[in-house]
């Protein structure tokens, strides 16, 4: 018959066990390395993000006519701020240009 104490270790390990398998899960978003570049539709300035983490989706406050993502990441730009409007991929070190409507919204990774 095993001993209360002998269950309790059992049960604490077995705790721990799925306690680190659920942190290492938990992995935090990431930043894609490098810059997303765009020429705004509504000023024809070229502008860029400095922050770009995976995951969120971001403005791109005037739409782009043009972009390129300079990034370790692949994007997809979309024309809604929940991005899930019909995506345009731009992936790793590529560029494009875009008509209307006009992407304003990109998510990385």
């Amino acid at each position: 018959m095993r001993t209360a104490r002998h269950m309790n270790r059992v049960a604490a390990t077995a705790g721990a066990a799925v306690l680190m398998l659920v942190v290492g899960m938990a992995t935090p978003s990431q930043a894609a390395e490098g810059t997303f570049f765009y020429t705004r539709a509504d000023t024809g300035r070229e502008t860029f993000l400095g922050s770009t983490p995976t995951g969120p989706c971001l403005a791109l406050p005037g739409g782009a006519s043009t972009a390129a993502n300079d990034t370790d990441t692949d994007a997809r730009l979309y024309t809604n701020s929940s991005c899930t409007s019909s995506s345009r991929f731009l992936g790793s070190r590529q560029s494009a240009d875009f008509s209307a409507p006009y992407p304003t919204y990109v998510r990385f990774g």
